[in-house]
């Protein structure tokens, strides 16, 4: 009985080893850095000034006309942020969903994600996306990003790489389908103004006010509109990553 136990004994704590082992690795903590910009954050400082700004009002211009939240993030390593941090795409999509960008609604994000001491790049995309775009922005990851990364123009190639992806997923994203609601709204803004005129003009002025009320709650609702679009542009909505787009290794 003694031995039994004596065995047993030794059994749990080779177990309680065995499982203390592989959760460390699982249970490693792993934190992420805070964003300092809506669309650039160098931490890496790959990019050259003119770079940076020129990014940065090409995706201030996509979000405004299209609504669509690109952003850029360079780091040194992930593994500068936790010894759970090993895989470049997943610490990609984990700190696509940590800023939440985009919004929840169209989840129309994108993340371009350099890693430069692991020499790997990640382009993540929200959940509107699915899977659309995986071909064409696995093509922009090895035909226009990596071979400038190979010649140490890291600036050049994420430059090159996020307009190539603007063009791309501006393709099907219509001027007058982003602001379809702002016009529809407007028009009908004027008609309910005439409308109320020629009521006066006609003695019924109980119509006249009428319209003239319409047009007035009409009228908020296309401020409130607006004022939804304007604040789009600063900060982040609380979008996740979809789990599509493209990356690889230089």
């Amino acid at each position: 009985m003694f031995q039994m136990k004596k065995n047993l004994r030794r059994m749990l704590a080779s177990l309680y080893l065995f499982c203390m082992f592989f959760a460390v690795p699982a249970f490693a903590e792993v934190t992420y850095p805070e964003h300092k910009d809506n669309y650039v954050n160098d931490f890496a400082s790959v990019l050259s000034a003119n770079h940076a700004s020129a990014i940065r009002d090409s995706l201030q211009k996509l979000q405004r006309e299209t609504g669509i939240q690109m952003v850029v993030v360079t780091v040194n390593a992930v593994s500068d942020y936790g010894a759970g941090a090993t895989s470049v795409p997943v610490f990609a999509a984990n700190l696509f969903d940590h800023w939440g960008i985009s919004d929840k609604t169209q989840n129309s994000g994108i993340l371009i994600f350099l890693s430069l001491k692991d020499r790997e790049v990640k382009i993540e995309m929200g959940k509107g996306y699915a899977h659309r775009y995986d071909a064409e922005m696995q093509s922009i990851v090895d035909s226009t990003m990596i071979p400038r990364f190979k010649q140490d123009d890291y600036s050049g190639g994420i430059y090159d790489g996020v307009h190539a992806v603007i063009d791309t997923v501006t393709r099907q994203v219509s001027w007058f389908s982003y602001y379809k609601w702002h016009i529809l709204v407007s028009v009908l803004i004027v008609v309910c103004i005439f409308a109320g005129i020629s009521c006066m003009k006609s003695g019924k002025k109980g119509w006249g006010w009428a319209f003239f009320a319409l047009a007035g709650a009409l009228l908020l609702f296309l401020l409130k509109l607006l004022l939804k679009r304007s604040g789009s542009s600063s900060g982040y909505g609380g979008g996740s990553s979809g789990g599509g787009g493209g990356g690889g290794k230089f």
